[in-house]
């Protein structure tokens, strides 16, 4: 639980990731979804809502505002109040914990044949995929009019279509049967307050969990789980004015979307900085939401490649966590320079020219601030990646007389990304960081470089046994094992809007091909979908280890700190009839010498007596690990409990893991669950960023400037890391180097001095021989 003294660290701490003056009233009673069994739900609502009365008086006594109420995943009231007064409203009577309110970030067609969908819809029946079954997507909207969700044969559901408000019906359809906009909890008021999705991210997940099967420019393309409902909950607002979800819009769209009945929640958001999971209100809704029956699926986040930065929520436990893998091609378009090979390219997310571009390179450096009146007049600008917008390098070159842009990406993160450059209109293409610092370097030298730029992406064979760079690894921040599996989160093409150019899913032709673990999630959730349509009367747990237990062996080298227990295999899934729980065994940190016992329940939730051979997989480390028995039988139903017993003597620093191997010796169908324990060096081996403050004032004092982690090799923190912060440029100052562990296990937080004009300042992390430059623009 949250200690009370620890609540008023948290408003600076969080510099840019809370609202300030706005808070969730966690009271003392239960939850609807904590109360089950005790009386009939409309009783429970009923008392809680009278609870919930007597505290509005109270609090609107207080000087603040009460302005919602949640009732089903948690017991609390969201209120405004100035933040110098909160300190009133956690003395009082019947207030368990007062929570400040977060902001949270966001975070298909050739995806199908990796994650075995072919297979699963020749025993489901495409026709069916997904049938009956209710996925709520909490995201940036849904477009309903995009050719994805139209669907005429479905049939309304008895009790929807249901909206926020009466306007709002005019959103849904035969299959999107929910729409609900949280713009009144927005931070600042809304152009566009309806469900409509201005910014495309929640149009691209929806249709990668259960869009409709049809024709696109590129290809004919499908959602995982085409025949089943969406819902719209829409919690992010229009480019450029709301771009962050706030907590409580999460909070209530989660709470509603377990009293509209979704059978399935997809989360594609978060936050970097990760609460212990008892102090986290995210988490704890999740939990109950799962317990509830609902399958909840979360992004595991896309700050990688560091160890120990999957984001909050989806370290709860009860959560699908979901990372990224590589899908088996890319789309390309290509950069021809003469005397050179052709670059492969990815063109960004703006308005390209569908006729090549040809022209002299020109180097703008970062292009972070305005570039010299014509100094690249008629020229493509050749861009380092940098640490400012895409959107504002292509408007500065535009303006400088560019035609076209080519960036190119740094050496921390040497593949090409599809930049989101919001309303910028110069045509772009992103190349390698080795392509471009050969570029670069010919031009220093002072070599003419005549270039073209084709812009027209086709489908290239890229190795699809890999993981994303930017997927987010394990451990959780309780050191559990997260994410749970992987699916392809690279080059999915998938629907996108047309409504608003600054959107970051935008495109005129109303699809677009994108990355993240954002689009990883919502192929899981659209599994669970199909699953739950196609073996029905499962709980939770079992629909769980399902889809994680029965992954795919993930390719050589794949830590279960970074993989889970493999990559999402739909086809097995459905077949499998072997469940586990827990779905992992995080056996945590320790010693070298370990002497650790996990209980593991083993579940035959097939229709036939089944016989099931268990064995040990090891993949790293000496720990040695036995099963209390190498096989059982289990009758339709019925459940075997085992102890898995992890030992060893002067184990060596680092991971020591693998997997327990559970095979149907009649279905021949493996299930594998993956086991890992830490043992801390002490030795500093990764310096990772967890947040870095936006664009402050010259000469500003910024707190929380730069928030980060020490981890060693093993994503173990490292406490005598004892880190040093200088600065290298721009004339700043480092006021104060602070660790908030009581927060966040092992984040630190730096204050500073921005320099005195404008510009980049580089501050420089140093701990052991770990390094990490950060650079800071200020305005």
């Amino acid at each position: 639980m949250k200690r009370l003294l620890l609540f008023f660290l948290w408003l600076p701490l969080l510099w840019g990731e809370i609202i300030p003056g706005r808070y969730i009233v966690e009271l003392d009673g239960e939850p609807v979804l904590a109360r089950k069994g005790r009386a009939a739900a409309r009783d429970l609502r009923q008392a809680i809502r009278a609870e919930q009365r007597r505290m509005r008086a109270e609090l609107e006594g207080s000087e603040s505002e009460v302005i919602d109420s949640i009732e089903t995943v948690a017991n609390a009231l969201v209120v405004r109040i100035s933040d110098a007064k909160v300190e009133r409203l956690r003395r009082m009577r019947g207030v368990r914990r007062v929570h400040p309110v977060r902001e949270f970030r966001l975070m298909l067609d050739h995806a199908a044949p990796l994650h075995k969908l072919p297979q699963s819809w020749a025993l489901t029946g495409i026709d069916r995929a997904g049938a009956g079954v209710k996925i709520a997507i909490i995201d940036t909207g849904i477009d309903v009019e995009h050719p994805g969700f139209q669907d005429p044969s479905l049939a309304m559901p008895a009790g929807f279509p249901r909206a926020g408000s009466e306007a709002d019906l005019a959103y849904t359809n035969s299959k999107v049967i929910v729409a609900r906009s949280y713009a009144d909890r927005f931070r600042r008021p809304d152009p566009d307050p309806s469900p409509r999705d201005q910014v495309g991210h929640g149009t691209g997940t929806a249709m990668a969990a259960a869009g409709v099967a049809h024709g696109s420019p590129l290809a004919a393309i499908s959602g995982v789980a085409p025949r089943a409902y969406l819902g719209n909950y829409k919690v992010f607002g229009s480019p450029k004015v709301n771009e962050t979800a706030p907590e409580d819009a999460v909070l209530k769209a989660i709470d509603d979307a377990v009293a509209d009945g979704m059978d399935v929640i997809n989360l594609s958001l978060g936050s970097d900085i990760s609460f212990r999971p008892e102090d986290d209100l995210q988490v704890q809704a999740l939990d109950r939401a799962a317990a509830a029956g609902v399958i909840v699926v979360v992004a595991a986040g896309n700050n990688g490649p560091d160890p120990n930065t999957v984001g909050s929520p989806a370290t709860a436990a009860s959560a699908i966590s979901v990372g990224a893998s590589h899908n088996d091609r890319v789309f390309a378009a290509t950069a021809q320079v003469e005397g050179m090979q052709p670059f492969l390219a990815v063109p960004g997310s703006g308005p390209n020219s569908p006729e090549p571009i040809s022209g002299s390179l020109g180097s703008a450096g970062q292009a972070c601030s305005p570039l010299e009146p014509a100094s690249l007049t008629g020229r493509i600008a050749l861009i380092f990646r940098g640490v400012c917008t895409f959107e504002d390098k292509l408007n500065h070159a535009q303006r400088a007389g560019a035609i076209a842009a080519l960036v190119y990406t740094d050496a921390e993160r040497p593949d090409p990304i599809i930049m989101s450059v919001g309303s910028a209109s110069l045509p772009a293409s992103m190349v390698s960081y080795q392509n471009g610092a050969t570029l670069a370097r010919a031009l220093e030298s002072g070599q003419l470089l005549n270039a073209t730029l084709r812009f027209l992406p086709s489908p290239l064979y890229s190795e699809p046994n890999r993981l994303a760079r930017f997927s987010s690894r394990g451990p959780s921040v309780d050191l559990a094992i997260k994410p749970d599996l992987v699916a392809v989160g690279t080059s999915l093409y998938t629907a996108a809007q047309n409504l608003n150019p600054a959107g970051a899913v935008y495109d005129p032709s109303r699809y677009a091909s994108q990355q993240g673990t954002s689009f990883s999630a919502p192929l899981v959730a659209g599994a669970a979908a199909l699953l739950k349509s196609a073996r029905p009367g499962l709980t939770v747990d079992q629909y769980r280890s399902l889809l994680i237990n029965s992954a795919a062996a993930a390719w050589d080298g794949a830590a279960v700190q970074h993989a889970g227990a493999g990559v999402l295999d739909v086809s097995a899934a459905l077949s499998a009839t072997a469940a586990a729980f827990p779905v992992s065994l995080g056996f945590g940190s320790g010693p070298g010498t370990a002497d650790l016992r996990r209980g593991l329940t083993i579940s035959n939730v097939g229709t036939a007596t089944e016989a099931y051979s268990l064995y040990l997989q090891a993949r790293a480390g000496a720990a040695s690990v036995v099963l209390s028995a190498g096989t059982v039988e289990l009758a339709p139903r019925a459940s075997a409990n085992l102890e898995i017993r992890l030992s060893g003597t002067d184990l060596a620093p680092g991971s020591h893991e693998g997997y327990i191997v559970i095979q149907g010796l009649t279905s021949g169908i493996e299930a594998r669950v993956p086991y890992w324990y830490g043992v801390a060096s002490n030795l500093p081996q990764h310096v990772t960023i967890l947040s870095a403050a936006g664009e402050p004032q010259a000469g500003a004092l910024v707190n929380n400037a730069i928030q980060f982690r020490i981890t060693d090799a093993a994503g173990l923190l490292a406490p005598g890391a004892a880190p040093v912060v200088t600065v290298v440029s721009g004339g700043g100052e480092v006021l104060e180097v602070e660790l908030r562990d009581r927060i966040s296990p092992g984040l630190y937080s730096v204050r500073v001095r921005t320099g005195p004009s404008p510009g980049p300042n580089v501050f420089r992390i140093e701990a052991g021989s770990a390094v990490r430059e950060v650079t800071l623009l200020s305005r």
